[in-house]
């Protein structure tokens, strides 16, 4: 390796021991995987899938996150305790209850996502248009490398090791990543 690979290498690392960093990223990625209803969990799934489909029955929203009814049931109490849904009778079946997302449970959403691209415009803060798509393309480069790549099982077997030789600590001056 380089010095100049091993210096960037040295940059990532710490931007990725930056916690700051490391929850804008997450951040982010959450906020794309948020529409996707399967990648979230508890009760914001639920919030987010009323979101995209409002005036769902209790076995439908069973059906579409794939959970127990019971779990459903107190999901929907919390959030209609919280004020973030409604329940309302069906017009076709009384018996029958459609959960709606409220305007609170909508800005709820809202305001996730604006503190979401807040902590990304400062992280990116200073950089020009042109340095954004530069990284842009140069990050998606690295990306696509480290996507294809193929570790070796040599590769885990040696930070296993390190790691357990130095008592479950990353020690830099002998393991520098």
């Amino acid at each position: 390796m380089t010095n100049e690979t091993q210096e960037i290498m040295a940059l990532f690392a710490k931007l990725v021991q930056s916690r700051y960093f490391v929850a804008s990223a997450w951040m982010t990625v959450g906020k794309e995987r948020r529409r996707d209803f399967m990648n979230t969990k508890g009760k914001s799934r639920l919030l987010n899938l009323l979101a995209a489909k409002d005036g769902l029955t209790n076995a439908e929203i069973t059906e579409l996150l794939d959970i127990r009814p019971s779990s459903v049931s107190l999901q929907v109490k919390a959030l209609e305790e919280d004020g973030y849904v409604t329940r309302q009778a069906s017009a076709a079946d009384k018996r029958v209850s459609l959960i709606f997302i409220t305007d609170k449970g909508r800005d709820s959403i809202e305001k996730g996502d604006l503190e979401t691209d807040k902590l990304s415009e400062t992280i990116l803060a200073g950089l020009s248009e042109s340095e954004i798509n530069e990284l842009r393309v140069i990050l998606s480069k690295i990306a696509n490398n480290v996507q294809q790549t193929q570790f070796d099982s040599a590769f885990f077997e040696y930070g296993h090791h390190m790691r357990h030789q130095n008592h479950g600590d990353w020690n830099r001056s002998r393991f520098p990543w």
